[in-house]
Protein backbone atom coordinates (compact mmCIF):
# COMPACT_ATOMS: atom_id res chain seq x y z
CA UNK A 1 0.00 0.00 0.00
CA UNK A 2 2.78 2.42 0.96
CA UNK A 3 4.71 1.60 -2.23
CA UNK A 4 1.63 2.15 -4.36
CA UNK A 5 1.11 5.50 -2.65
CA UNK A 6 4.65 6.61 -3.44
CA UNK A 7 4.39 5.47 -7.06
CA UNK A 8 1.19 7.42 -7.59
CA UNK A 9 2.72 10.53 -6.00
CA UNK A 10 5.80 10.17 -8.23
CA UNK A 11 3.65 9.88 -11.36
CA UNK A 12 1.56 12.87 -10.33
CA UNK A 13 4.64 15.01 -9.67
CA UNK A 14 6.22 13.90 -12.96
CA UNK A 15 3.08 14.92 -14.84
CA UNK A 16 2.88 18.24 -13.01
CA UNK A 17 6.59 18.85 -13.64
CA UNK A 18 6.14 18.24 -17.37
CA UNK A 19 3.26 20.67 -17.46
CA UNK A 20 5.32 23.31 -15.70
CA UNK A 21 8.15 22.87 -18.22
CA UNK A 22 5.67 23.67 -21.00
CA UNK A 23 4.36 26.64 -19.02
CA UNK A 24 7.71 28.31 -18.32
CA UNK A 25 7.02 31.42 -20.35
CA UNK A 26 7.84 34.81 -18.91
CA UNK A 27 5.86 37.94 -19.69
CA UNK A 28 5.96 41.65 -19.00
CA UNK A 29 5.32 42.75 -15.43
CA UNK A 30 1.68 43.09 -14.47
CA UNK A 31 2.77 45.26 -11.52
CA UNK A 32 4.33 48.29 -13.19
CA UNK A 33 7.96 48.87 -12.30
CA UNK A 34 8.00 46.31 -9.49
CA UNK A 35 10.36 43.36 -9.80
CA UNK A 36 8.35 40.17 -10.30
CA UNK A 37 8.85 36.44 -10.01
CA UNK A 38 6.57 33.45 -10.47
CA UNK A 39 4.71 31.04 -8.21
CA UNK A 40 3.98 27.43 -9.06
CA UNK A 41 1.64 25.41 -6.83
CA UNK A 42 1.91 21.76 -5.80
CA UNK A 43 -0.66 19.96 -3.62
CA UNK A 44 0.12 16.89 -1.53
CA UNK A 45 -2.36 14.78 0.41
CA UNK A 46 -1.56 13.44 3.88
CA UNK A 47 -3.59 10.28 3.28
CA UNK A 48 -3.37 7.76 0.44
CA UNK A 49 -7.16 7.39 0.33
CA UNK A 50 -7.54 11.08 -0.53
CA UNK A 51 -5.41 11.10 -3.68
CA UNK A 52 -8.15 9.90 -6.03
CA UNK A 53 -10.96 11.91 -4.41
CA UNK A 54 -12.98 13.87 -6.98
CA UNK A 55 -12.06 17.55 -6.64
CA UNK A 56 -14.05 20.39 -8.19
CA UNK A 57 -12.61 23.53 -6.65
CA UNK A 58 -9.31 24.92 -5.36
CA UNK A 59 -8.74 28.41 -3.93
CA UNK A 60 -5.31 29.78 -2.98
CA UNK A 61 -5.00 33.03 -1.05
CA UNK A 62 -1.67 34.87 -1.11
CA UNK A 63 -0.84 37.57 1.45
CA UNK A 64 2.32 39.66 1.34
CA UNK A 65 3.89 43.00 2.20
CA UNK A 66 2.26 46.38 1.57
CA UNK A 67 -1.21 44.90 1.92
CA UNK A 68 -0.87 42.54 -1.03
CA UNK A 69 -3.79 40.10 -1.08
CA UNK A 70 -4.94 37.96 -3.99
CA UNK A 71 -7.17 34.91 -4.45
CA UNK A 72 -6.47 32.35 -7.17
CA UNK A 73 -9.30 30.01 -8.15
CA UNK A 74 -8.88 26.74 -10.03
CA UNK A 75 -11.21 23.95 -11.10
CA UNK A 76 -8.83 21.17 -9.97
CA UNK A 77 -5.40 20.49 -8.45
CA UNK A 78 -4.12 19.81 -11.98
CA UNK A 79 -5.23 23.25 -13.11
CA UNK A 80 -3.56 24.81 -10.06
CA UNK A 81 -0.30 23.06 -10.93
CA UNK A 82 -0.46 23.77 -14.66
CA UNK A 83 0.17 27.52 -14.76
CA UNK A 84 2.67 29.97 -13.33
CA UNK A 85 1.37 32.95 -11.37
CA UNK A 86 3.24 36.23 -11.72
CA UNK A 87 3.65 38.05 -8.42
CA UNK A 88 5.85 40.87 -7.05
CA UNK A 89 9.15 39.91 -5.48
CA UNK A 90 8.81 39.20 -1.75
CA UNK A 91 7.74 36.70 0.90
CA UNK A 92 4.17 35.43 0.91
CA UNK A 93 1.98 33.39 3.18
CA UNK A 94 -0.45 31.20 1.29
CA UNK A 95 -3.62 29.37 2.29
CA UNK A 96 -5.20 26.71 0.09
CA UNK A 97 -8.76 25.41 0.50
CA UNK A 98 -9.98 22.44 -1.51
CA UNK A 99 -13.67 21.63 -2.07
CA UNK A 100 -14.92 24.25 0.40
CA UNK A 101 -17.28 26.10 -1.93
CA UNK A 102 -20.83 26.99 -0.91
CA UNK A 103 -22.15 24.47 -3.43
CA UNK A 104 -20.21 21.80 -1.54
CA UNK A 105 -22.05 22.69 1.69
CA UNK A 106 -19.44 24.98 3.24
CA UNK A 107 -19.28 28.60 4.34
CA UNK A 108 -15.77 30.07 4.17
CA UNK A 109 -15.44 33.56 5.64
CA UNK A 110 -12.38 35.72 4.98
CA UNK A 111 -12.06 38.79 7.20
CA UNK A 112 -11.35 42.11 5.50
CA UNK A 113 -9.63 43.53 8.59
CA UNK A 114 -8.52 40.81 11.04
CA UNK A 115 -5.33 38.88 10.54
CA UNK A 116 -5.04 35.19 11.34
CA UNK A 117 -1.93 33.05 11.52
CA UNK A 118 0.98 33.89 9.19
CA UNK A 119 -0.45 37.37 8.55
CA UNK A 120 -3.15 35.90 6.32
CA UNK A 121 -6.68 37.29 6.60
CA UNK A 122 -8.49 35.47 9.41
CA UNK A 123 -10.36 32.72 7.56
CA UNK A 124 -12.95 30.36 9.02
CA UNK A 125 -14.71 27.32 7.56
CA UNK A 126 -18.14 26.17 8.72
CA UNK A 127 -20.91 23.95 7.40
CA UNK A 128 -24.08 25.51 6.03
CA UNK A 129 -25.96 22.69 7.79
CA UNK A 130 -24.01 21.00 10.62
CA UNK A 131 -25.98 17.78 9.96
CA UNK A 132 -25.47 17.72 6.19
CA UNK A 133 -22.46 15.34 6.18
CA UNK A 134 -20.81 16.83 3.07
CA UNK A 135 -17.89 15.52 1.05
CA UNK A 136 -14.56 15.85 2.88
CA UNK A 137 -12.50 19.01 2.28
CA UNK A 138 -8.85 19.95 2.77
CA UNK A 139 -6.65 22.96 3.57
CA UNK A 140 -3.01 23.85 4.00
CA UNK A 141 -0.68 26.80 4.71
CA UNK A 142 2.79 27.47 3.37
CA UNK A 143 5.29 30.35 3.20
CA UNK A 144 7.10 31.09 -0.07
CA UNK A 145 9.77 33.64 -1.03
CA UNK A 146 9.63 34.92 -4.62
CA UNK A 147 12.76 36.37 -6.23
CA UNK A 148 13.06 38.59 -9.27
CA UNK A 149 12.73 36.56 -12.48
CA UNK A 150 12.72 33.21 -10.68
CA UNK A 151 10.15 30.45 -10.20
CA UNK A 152 9.24 29.44 -6.65
CA UNK A 153 7.32 26.25 -5.99
CA UNK A 154 4.78 26.50 -3.15
CA UNK A 155 4.19 22.97 -1.83
CA UNK A 156 1.02 22.52 0.22
CA UNK A 157 0.52 19.57 2.56
CA UNK A 158 -3.25 19.11 2.60
CA UNK A 159 -5.03 18.32 5.85
CA UNK A 160 -8.57 17.01 6.18
CA UNK A 161 -10.99 19.47 7.76
CA UNK A 162 -13.85 17.26 8.94
CA UNK A 163 -14.14 14.38 11.36
CA UNK A 164 -15.90 11.21 10.20
CA UNK A 165 -17.85 8.65 12.21
CA UNK A 166 -19.43 5.24 11.60
CA UNK A 167 -21.72 3.54 14.12
CA UNK A 168 -22.49 -0.18 14.19
CA UNK A 169 -25.20 -1.65 16.43
CA UNK A 170 -25.22 -5.44 16.68
CA UNK A 171 -28.12 -7.66 17.69
CA UNK A 172 -30.79 -5.17 16.70
CA UNK A 173 -34.27 -6.78 17.08
CA UNK A 174 -36.61 -6.71 14.10
CA UNK A 175 -38.76 -3.60 14.20
CA UNK A 176 -36.35 -1.51 16.26
CA UNK A 177 -35.29 1.96 15.12
CA UNK A 178 -32.21 3.86 16.33
CA UNK A 179 -31.30 7.47 15.61
CA UNK A 180 -28.03 9.13 16.55
CA UNK A 181 -26.93 12.70 17.14
CA UNK A 182 -23.76 14.42 18.30
CA UNK A 183 -23.24 17.28 20.74
CA UNK A 184 -20.30 19.56 21.59
CA UNK A 185 -19.53 19.89 17.86
CA UNK A 186 -17.49 22.95 16.82
CA UNK A 187 -19.29 25.67 14.90
CA UNK A 188 -16.26 26.34 12.71
CA UNK A 189 -12.51 25.91 12.30
CA UNK A 190 -10.12 28.85 12.00
CA UNK A 191 -7.96 27.77 9.07
CA UNK A 192 -5.20 30.37 9.36
CA UNK A 193 -4.36 29.67 13.02
CA UNK A 194 -5.39 26.77 12.76
CA UNK A 195 -7.77 26.51 15.70
CA UNK A 196 -11.08 24.80 16.44
CA UNK A 197 -13.80 27.10 17.74
CA UNK A 198 -14.97 26.93 21.36
CA UNK A 199 -18.51 27.74 20.23
CA UNK A 200 -20.40 24.50 19.81
CA UNK A 201 -23.46 23.04 18.11
CA UNK A 202 -25.67 20.37 19.64
CA UNK A 203 -28.18 18.01 18.04
CA UNK A 204 -26.05 17.32 14.96
CA UNK A 205 -27.96 14.51 13.25
CA UNK A 206 -25.87 11.48 12.35
CA UNK A 207 -28.65 9.42 10.77
CA UNK A 208 -30.82 6.46 11.71
CA UNK A 209 -30.95 2.70 11.30
CA UNK A 210 -33.67 0.11 11.50
CA UNK A 211 -34.25 -3.58 10.95
CA UNK A 212 -32.72 -6.59 12.60
CA UNK A 213 -29.26 -8.03 13.20
CA UNK A 214 -26.26 -5.82 12.44
CA UNK A 215 -27.18 -2.27 11.39
CA UNK A 216 -24.86 0.59 10.47
CA UNK A 217 -24.68 4.35 10.09
CA UNK A 218 -21.63 4.84 7.91
CA UNK A 219 -19.14 7.57 7.07
CA UNK A 220 -20.93 10.61 8.44
CA UNK A 221 -18.82 13.78 8.28
CA UNK A 222 -19.07 16.64 10.75
CA UNK A 223 -17.01 19.34 12.41
CA UNK A 224 -14.61 18.18 15.17
CA UNK A 225 -15.34 18.47 18.88
CA UNK A 226 -15.42 22.08 20.07
CA UNK A 227 -12.32 23.47 21.78
CA UNK A 228 -12.29 23.05 25.56
CA UNK A 229 -14.03 19.66 25.55
CA UNK A 230 -12.00 16.55 26.31
CA UNK A 231 -14.96 14.35 25.38
CA UNK A 232 -17.80 14.39 22.90
CA UNK A 233 -21.37 13.22 23.40
CA UNK A 234 -23.22 10.87 21.06
CA UNK A 235 -26.89 10.34 21.93
CA UNK A 236 -28.70 7.23 20.73
CA UNK A 237 -32.50 6.98 20.72
CA UNK A 238 -33.58 3.35 20.46
CA UNK A 239 -37.31 2.74 19.90
CA UNK A 240 -38.78 -0.76 20.14
CA UNK A 241 -42.38 -1.85 20.76
CA UNK A 242 -43.37 1.78 21.28
CA UNK A 243 -40.79 2.40 24.03
CA UNK A 244 -37.79 4.71 23.53
CA UNK A 245 -34.54 4.31 25.45
CA UNK A 246 -32.13 7.26 25.41
CA UNK A 247 -28.45 6.35 25.68
CA UNK A 248 -25.85 9.04 26.32
CA UNK A 249 -22.52 7.84 24.93
CA UNK A 250 -19.55 9.62 26.50
CA UNK A 251 -16.82 9.29 23.84
CA UNK A 252 -13.32 10.65 23.15
CA UNK A 253 -13.17 14.03 21.44
CA UNK A 254 -13.21 14.04 17.66
CA UNK A 255 -10.34 15.72 15.85
CA UNK A 256 -10.15 17.17 12.36
CA UNK A 257 -9.27 14.60 9.75
CA UNK A 258 -9.77 11.50 11.89
CA UNK A 259 -12.19 8.62 11.38
CA UNK A 260 -14.06 7.12 14.36
CA UNK A 261 -15.66 3.68 14.35
CA UNK A 262 -18.04 2.81 17.20
CA UNK A 263 -19.59 -0.60 17.76
CA UNK A 264 -22.15 -1.28 20.49
CA UNK A 265 -24.40 -4.26 21.15
CA UNK A 266 -28.11 -3.47 21.26
CA UNK A 267 -28.49 -5.33 24.54
CA UNK A 268 -25.65 -3.19 25.93
CA UNK A 269 -27.53 0.07 25.45
CA UNK A 270 -27.91 1.87 28.77
CA UNK A 271 -28.73 5.39 29.97
CA UNK A 272 -25.02 6.18 30.21
CA UNK A 273 -22.22 4.47 28.30
CA UNK A 274 -18.55 5.36 28.61
CA UNK A 275 -16.54 4.68 25.46
CA UNK A 276 -12.77 4.28 25.17
CA UNK A 277 -10.73 4.88 22.03
CA UNK A 278 -8.03 2.66 20.49
CA UNK A 279 -5.87 4.10 17.72
CA UNK A 280 -5.76 1.83 14.68
CA UNK A 281 -3.47 4.12 12.69
CA UNK A 282 -2.72 7.83 12.40
CA UNK A 283 -6.22 8.67 11.22
CA UNK A 284 -8.57 5.94 12.53
CA UNK A 285 -9.71 5.32 16.10
CA UNK A 286 -12.06 2.55 17.20
CA UNK A 287 -14.47 3.17 20.09
CA UNK A 288 -15.59 0.40 22.42
CA UNK A 289 -17.99 0.57 25.34
CA UNK A 290 -16.59 0.00 28.84
CA UNK A 291 -20.06 -0.69 30.19
CA UNK A 292 -22.63 1.29 32.07
CA UNK A 293 -21.50 3.78 34.70
CA UNK A 294 -24.46 4.67 36.86
CA UNK A 295 -22.87 7.81 38.29
CA UNK A 296 -19.95 9.08 36.15
CA UNK A 297 -19.09 11.72 38.77
CA UNK A 298 -18.12 9.12 41.34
Amino acid sequence: MKTKFLIIIALMLFTISCKKERSHEYWDSEYGDKAVGYLAFELYWDEYDDILSPIDGVRITASGADGFLKNYDFASPEDAADALQQIPEGTYNLLVTVDMAEKDGYIVTQSATEKGGNNLPATTAALKDPSSSPHQSWYGIVTATVKDGEITIARFQLKRLLSMISITITGVPDGATITAEASKVAQYVELTTPKISAESVDDVQLGSLSGGGIQKIENRTLMPTALGNDRTIITLYATYNGVTLTSTVDAPKMESGRYYVMEIAYNGLAPYIYVSGTDINDWQQNWTADGEILNPDE
